[in-house]
């Protein structure tokens, strides 16, 4: 029984970190500095380095796309995504040029994302809704996406979002 169970260990783990000029796995890898996932990173023909980065809570997915280019971190856009029980659906995106990267400056980018999307859909619907009310929800949605994916307490539908992420 030690023997099956190490085996299985060392296969795990030779698959996630493998030794050098093994093939790994492509699963999307948790950066817990920035609080999201990091998928799809490649390296462009001048040096440059790009990869995606999302975060997710139970209603949107927040998906960075980022440059890091010499000694610079540059954000070169953000898509917001909701859930529409199946699949994902875009409902807000921009692009930057030349941006740096900020925390700060991703999350109130997302929260005015999420402001726009509801003013749009409560405009269309013909519904009023004060602003502070509006503003307080949409920074309530965007901090629970930056929750740790370490935190025991991490409660969300995972196996369910993450292939759904994947095909995206």
């Amino acid at each position: 029984m030690a023997t099956l169970t190490k085996a299985i260990s060392k296969n795990l783990f030779d698959s996630v970190l493998p030794t050098f000029g093994s093939p790994r796995v492509h699963i999307p890898a948790w950066d817990n500095g920035q609080k999201m996932f990091i998928c799809d990173e490649y390296e462009s023909a001048n040096g440059n380095r790009y990869y995606r980065g999302f975060r997710f809570c139970d209603r949107v997915v927040i998906v960075e796309k980022v440059g890091l280019y010499h000694n610079w971190t540059y954000i070169d856009g953000i898509e917001l995504y909701a859930f529409n029980g199946q699949r994902l659906e875009l409902i807000q995106k921009k692009d930057y040029d030349k941006v740096y990267r900020n925390e700060e400056f991703v999350k109130a980018e997302s929260v005015g994302m999420v402001k726009d999307y509801l003013l749009g859909c409560l405009k269309v619907q013909r519904t009023s809704i004060s602003m502070e009310q509006i503003e307080c929800q949409a920074k309530e949605l965007i901090g629970r996406c930056y929750k740790s994916f370490l935190d025991a307490d991490f409660n969300t539908r995972l196996t369910q979002i993450l292939p759904v992420i994947e095909q995206k």
